[in-house]
C-alpha cells in the first residue's frame, strides 16, 4: 500500500514540475522597453509569451529579450506583426508603451 501511495505521489510531483514553466523567476513588464544587445529579432503574430518562450529555449545565449507590439489601429487588409528581439546581454529598462520585455532567469537587472 505504502508503495503504491509513494508512486502516486510521485508521478503527481513529476507532472506537476513538468508543467511548470521552465524558468519560474523570469521577470518581464510591460510598457519597458530595453534597447540594444541584440543577437537576432524575428517578426510573429504571437504574444510576448512566445517571445519569451523563445528566449528560455535559447538561454544561455538569450539573457533578455523584447516584445514590441504590432500596431494597435491598422487600416488595410493585413496587419503588420509584432517583432520580438533577443538579446545576449541585459540592457537598462526604459519606459516605453511599445514593449513588454523581460529578463531570463532570474536576473532582475535595472
Amino acid at each position: 500500500m505504502h508503495l503504491r501511495h509513494l508512486i502516486v505521489v510521485s508521478a503527481v510531483v513529476l507532472v506537476s514540475a513538468l508543467a511548470a514553466p521552465a524558468t519560474a523567476h523570469d521577470f518581464y513588464a510591460t510598457d519597458i522597453d530595453r534597447p540594444g544587445g541584440d543577437y537576432r529579432s524575428f517578426d510573429t503574430f504571437d504574444d510576448a509569451q512566445a517571445c519569451r518562450q523563445t528566449c528560455t529555449w535559447e538561454m544561455p545565449r538569450c539573457r533578455a529579450w523584447t516584445y514590441v507590439k504590432a500596431p494597435a489601429f491598422w487600416h488595410g487588409l493585413q496587419r503588420p506583426p509584432a517583432r520580438c528581439w533577443l538579446k545576449r546581454v541585459v540592457p537598462r529598462a526604459r519606459a516605453n508603451p511599445c514593449c513588454i520585455s523581460g529578463v531570463s532567469g532570474g536576473q532582475r537587472i535595472d
